[in-house]
């Protein structure tokens, strides 16, 4: 699974740590390169968003079987990204036909909660634009 990972994940050194479809959850552990980081060195806000809405839209398509793709997305920074490995996990609060609410939380490899995001989806059957 990790060795065909698509370009968003690729780029940000994503791994797929573990997730189930019958709990609706999934983990994955980032290590971004530095690129990713400000002058601060800090992990850019635009890179913590990245990673919650990857992990969200993963763990959908790992629940549903279909793609899921953001609508909307509220993001809380709690605190700066400093280290060099993330981990995000997203469980999926709820799912209709059409579409899910999902809670997607990063953390620093030392378990410190740096993000975390409510995001609302819409459940459509990508197979149609390919």
């Amino acid at each position: 699974m990790n060795t065909a990972l698509p370009p968003q994940l690729s780029a940000l050194n994503a791994r797929f740590e573990t997730g189930s479809r019958l709990d609706k959850f999934l983990k994955v552990s980032f290590s971004p390169g530095p690129e990713r980081f400000t002058a601060f060195m800090a992990l850019s806000g635009g890179s913590v968003a990245e990673m919650l809405d990857q992990t969200a839209t993963h763990c959908g398509t790992l629940v549903t079987g279909k793609g899921l793709p953001t609508l909307t997305m509220t993001v809380n920074y709690l605190r700066a990204g400093t280290g060099s490995s993330f981990i995000a996990t997203t469980r999926m609060l709820s799912l209709t036909r059409t579409s899910a609410l999902l809670r997607a939380e990063l953390a620093d490899e030392q378990g410190r909660a740096i993000a975390s995001a409510s995001v609302a989806a819409n459940l459509r059957d990508i197979t149609r634009y390919l």
